[in-house]
């Protein structure tokens, strides 16, 4: 069997607003299918430079990288080739750009509160994403600018 190699780059793009902290999600299909975006490096282009313009691509919003969160390795069979496909991941927070201004790759992009985000995930690896995007933002509360990303206790464990 035929193995195809794969590197991707994506975000987890943050903000936060009155009602606390919120996640931006990609969907497709039908019913939804809600994940990070993320997508393949084209040539000469970073793990960084990816991640960045896959964000603007599939969500519409401009993300500015605050650290690397982690890499995800899976893999996934086509036709006769079975592909294994390594994605790094970055925690981002959100500059501009509207959610409407999603390209064609998507159905939708949209913006969860942090704990109805972590649900709506369908794979367990991009909640762990959230996991420790928390983690880093308990230690650098400030790390999302103007607002401090502060999570009680309680608000933790309803998260996850």
């Amino acid at each position: 069997m035929r193995i195809k190699y794969e590197v991707s780059a994506g975000g987890l793009v943050l903000r936060t607003r009155e009602a606390g902290l919120e996640a931006l999600l990609i969907g497709r299909g039908t019913p939804r299918t809600w994940t990070l975006p993320k997508g393949h490096l084209e040539a000469r282009e970073s793990n960084e430079q990816a991640a960045i313009r896959e964000v603007r691509e599939e969500t519409g919003c401009w993300g500015e990288i605050l650290v690397r969160l982690n890499e995800i390795a899976y893999w996934f069979y086509t036709g006769k080739a079975k592909h294994k496909k390594t994605v790094t991941f970055f925690l981002m927070r959100y500059l501009s750009g509207q959610t409407s201004n999603h390209d064609y790759e998507v159905d939708e992009a949209a913006w969860f509160e942090i704990g109805a985000a972590r649900r709506a995930l369908k794979y367990v690896n991009e909640k762990r994403l959230v996991d420790m995007a928390l983690d880093y933002l308990d230690a650098h509360p400030d790390a999302l600018g103007d607002r401090p990303a502060v999570i009680t206790v309680a608000e933790r464990q309803q998260i996850s």
